[in-house]
């Protein structure tokens, strides 16, 4: 078994609610993403108090040595949940936010993402140091990572600072990419931000409406800092912008963290919303709600939104377009979401992108023409 930067893990254990299984296929490729291959799975129907996984399997795994190398909780860990684990386990742990940055860590390639995974790291690591010193102090014995309360204070003061530190430098960037959209804004053309769950295809249509070389591929989160580039459409120069890739469960503090990404949807004149038309129904609608409520959560529930369903050559000849366009429209109009149109594209093969150009031409409200097709790198 392979593992993140060349690190072998023989044995992983994946822990995921019963209830949340449908998202095993998710959980599983994220890990594959790190090189990560035959994880074995439990399934937790009630997590624990002490530690998300039932305690009598905790118990078994330590009293007859099938202690695995690596824990990974599709979830989010309490503080005392992630401490209890690695103490009575002796063997690394992660939970959903640990395994989203180990994934970030592999595709940071500016260094504002860069800053922006180690300040998620910084502040989630802060409170497990905490629950680590409360526990020192009692007279607990925290094991393989128990350095003593005073090694975990001065771990704990070394994390604030670097909080901190990279707070300040974020934000001197931050001010840079404010300064870099007023200056686009004023040149007056309309700005399209791509958006849509990982793995939809939004890399490669910006790619294919800009004119630019995005690395693509099936790993997930390619994209991790915003960039954006301008194509001349029928209705004139656009600027569009490939943003963060939206999974199911992200926590709120990915969330906050990648706020340059975030950021970029928020200012947009309009949104095309990329869907994977070859996923089954209920995923499809899932899927919508997460990228939804995501939205909402960043104010963007006003923004135009041209649906494009991609991957239209790889469709099965019999699936119904229109039961999924009103799956989608359902979903969306539930939520308080207006969508202006739907496209049936395919961004690797180029098919009815002339068609989906019109569509968002008419979401930011500009008539077509006949425009020349040129491209303008302004990143």
């Amino acid at each position: 078994m392979g593992g993140l930067a060349g690190r072998a893990y023989r044995r992983v254990l994946l822990a995921i609610r019963r209830d949340e299984s449908r998202y095993l296929d998710e959980a599983l490729s994220l890990l594959r993403a790190l090189g990560i291959d035959g994880t074995e799975v439990i399934y937790v129907k009630r997590p624990s108090h002490r530690y998300y996984i039932q305690e009598d399997r905790v118990s078994s795994m330590a009293s007859n040595g099938s202690v695995p190398d690596l824990v990974v909780v599709y979830d989010k860990l309490k503080p005392w949940q992630f401490y209890n684990l690695s103490r009575d386990l002796g063997c690394e742990v992660w939970d959903l936010v640990l395994l989203l940055l180990k994934i970030f860590e592999i595709h940071a390639g500016t260094r504002e993402a860069k800053l922006q995974i180690e300040l998620s790291e910084a502040r989630h690591m802060i409170p497990f140091v905490k629950e680590y010193i409360r526990m020192t102090k009692i007279g607990e014995q925290v094991g393989f990572m128990g350095p003593g309360a005073y090694g975990y204070e001065s771990l704990l003061r070394t994390l604030r600072r670097k909080e901190a530190r990279i707070s300040r430098e974020l934000f001197h960037i931050k001010e840079r990419r404010e300064r870099l959209v007023l200056s686009r804004n004023r040149r007056g053309y309309p700005h399209v931000a791509i958006i849509g769950y990982t793995c939809a295809g939004k890399t490669t249509l910006y790619n294919i409406l800009t004119g630019d070389s995005k690395p693509t591929g099936p790993l997930p989160f390619k994209t991790l800092a915003p960039k954006s580039r301008a194509g001349v459409t029928p209705c004139g120069t656009i600027i569009f912008t490939d943003t963060i890739g939206f999974i199911r469960k992200m926590p709120e503090e990915i969330v906050e963290v990648f706020h340059a990404v975030i950021a970029e949807i928020a200012s947009a004149d309009s949104l095309v919303f990329v869907i994977d038309s070859l996923d089954p129904l209920d995923e499809v609608a899932e899927k919508v709600e997460t990228a939804l409520e995501i939205l909402d959560r960043v104010g963007a529930r006003d923004k135009p939104i041209a649906v494009a369903f991609n991957k239209i050559d790889l469709l099965p000849g019999g699936r119904a377009r229109g039961e999924v366009e009103d799956l989608v429209r359902g979903v969306m109009e539930s939520m308080g979401f207006k969508p202006r149109s739907f496209t049936w594209i395919s961004a690797s093969r180029g098919i009815n992108i002339d068609e989906m150009l019109i569509s968002i031409c008419s979401s930011i409200g500009i008539n077509s023409s006949n425009a020349p097709n040129r491209f303008q790198d302004i990143s």
